[in-house]
Parts: C-alpha cells; structure tokens; sequence
C-alpha cells in the first residue's frame, strides 16, 4: 500500500523508476505536477513529495472503477478523462502551465489482474473486452468478431509488430465461422496453443486497437507540451517500441524547432536491482524533455 503524507492512495500500483523521475523532473516545493496516467497513483505520491503541501497535483484517469480504489490527499486533483485531453482537463480544472508532467504509459496492474475485461491471456474465463473506459467505442469481442480478416491482419501487423499477422487473422476468420468469440478462452482456442510471448503481443495489439492508444499518445504529448510551463519538463516512460517511437520522434520534432531541449540523449532504464524487485520495469524506458 503506497502512501503520502500517512494518506493511503492503493494497493495496486508499484512504480517504476522513481528515483530517476525524482532527478530528472526538477520539481521544487510549491509547484503543480500532472500525473497524465494515475492509475493507482504510485507516481502522484512521489510527485506529491516533491511539491509538498504547498504544491498540486492533478491526476488524469480514464477507467472511473480505477478511481473508486484511490484514497487521495487534498492536493492531489483528480480529473476522469483520457490523456488525449489534456488541455481541455487541465483547463476545466484550472490547472495552468505545470511544472512537469508525467506519462507512465505501462499496462495497469489492476486492469490484468481485477478487472474482468480479458486484458490477459492467463484470464481465460472472463469476457473480451479489453476497454479501459467504459466510454469507449467498440470492444475486442466486437472487432474479432466483425472485422474483415485484412483489418485483423493489419491490426496485429501495426500495433503487434507481428510478422505472421495475415496467418493470425485467417485462424480467428476460420474459428468465429464456428463459434462467436466472447471470452478469453475462445481466443485462445482461436489461436491454437501459440507461445506465451506471441500471445502477449496479439493481445497487445488488440488493446491498443481498442483503446485508439497511439492517437491518445500523440495528442496527449502535443497537449502536454503546449500547457507546460517555460523550462517545465515532460517525462515519458514507455514499455514498448511503438510508443518508444512516438515519443522519440515527438521530441526530436520539438528540439528541431527550437522549442525544447532533450534532457536524456538516450532512455533511462532501471536498474538490475529495480528490475529484480518489480518484474514488469524490465522493458520501461525513459525520456525527459525540457520546453525553453
């Protein structure tokens, strides 16, 4: 259970990289922070600690039932929304030109493990859903179940980095002419005993699908970068090459035109010890970019 000021905020969320964050957001007391990705809000204790009691914090969370598991202090401001809206939640909480702010784009514990939308393989018996709000347009039961197997294979091929995606998309096509696919266990069975690692990518890309996540990144960061203090920073840990990719071509575009300088010429990474302790920082880079 993570904890500011004796105040329990979850049990969900472990952080990762805090004491690089700590160094490298160059917060004071007094300043005001975005935790773009609250979650169970791991990150916003530590953003807590550095602008102390004098200083805000406002945490943007998609999924409302998340939000229901937060035990959160006065200074944290808590604002259900996606990160694509940044600006716009932001402003409707009069929250302007923050110091820093912070985008932990990892899957949420919670989500794999307490909320029974099929986020994981390992789930087998709970429904595909794969929303992360419930304002969200379509589920992934819906897609497999209607899209075409070129829109299947083209989903797997641009958000899975998956070199079979046409094979992958004719075994779901071959399987729901049988069977409509509702749960995780159907599936799977549609995907007939592929390794762990491979699974893992095809429900990846699913999600991200579902989820529109590399739109919600992009507008999220020009957001971001927009509202942000002059000589304010944004920060950006990333698990996958897809997201890695955005952010790395965001702020180079950014120090291009002059408006920002990069503040980590190559991605932090966690340590052994950190990876040894929290398994799922293993694959977490960090970037940190400055507006001038």
């Amino acid at each position: 259970m993570l904890k500011y000021q004796n105040v329990e905020i979850s049990k969900y969320h472990t952080p990762v990289l805090v004491g690089k964050l700590k160094e490298l957001l160059n917060l004071k007391k007094g300043d005001m922070a975005i935790d773009a990705t609250l979650d169970g809000g791991g990150h916003a204790a530590m953003l807590l600690q550095l602008v102390g009691k004098t200083g805000k914090v406002l945490g943007i969370e998609q999924d409302a039932e998340i939000l229901k598991t937060l035990k959160s202090p006065k200074n944290l401001i808590i604002a259900e929304g996606n990160f694509g809206d940044i600006k716009k939640l932001a402003d409707s909480h009069n929250f302007k030109n923050p110091q820093s702010i912070l985008y932990d784009l990892g899957m949420s514990t919670w989500h794999l493990k307490e909320s029974l939308r099929g986020f994981s393989f390992e789930k087998k018996t709970e429904p595909l859903d794969m929303r992360f709000s419930k304002n969200s347009r379509i589920s992934a039961a819906e897609i497999l179940n209607s899209y075409k197997e070129e829109e299947l294979a083209e989903i797997f091929r641009s958000y899975g980095e998956l070199k079979g995606a046409r094979n992958l998309a004719r075994r779901i096509h071959e399987y729901r002419q049988k069977k409509r696919i509702v749960a995780v266990e159907d599936f799977l069975k549609a995907l007939r005993g592929l390794p762990p690692k491979i699974l893992a990518r095809i429900f990846q890309a699913i999600r991200i699908f579902v989820n529109d996540e590399m739109k919600s990144l992009k507008l999220g960061l020009a957001g971001g970068f927009e509202i942000l203090a002059p000589s304010g920073r944004i920060a950006v840990i990333s698990y996958h090459s897809l997201e890695d990719r955005i952010t790395k071509r965001f702020f180079k575009e950014r120090g291009e035109l002059g408006e920002a300088k990069i503040i980590t010429k190559k991605p932090t990474k966690p340590s052994s010890e950190e990876i040894f302790k929290n398994k799922s920082a293993r694959s977490a880079k960090l970037r940190v970019l400055e507006k001038i």
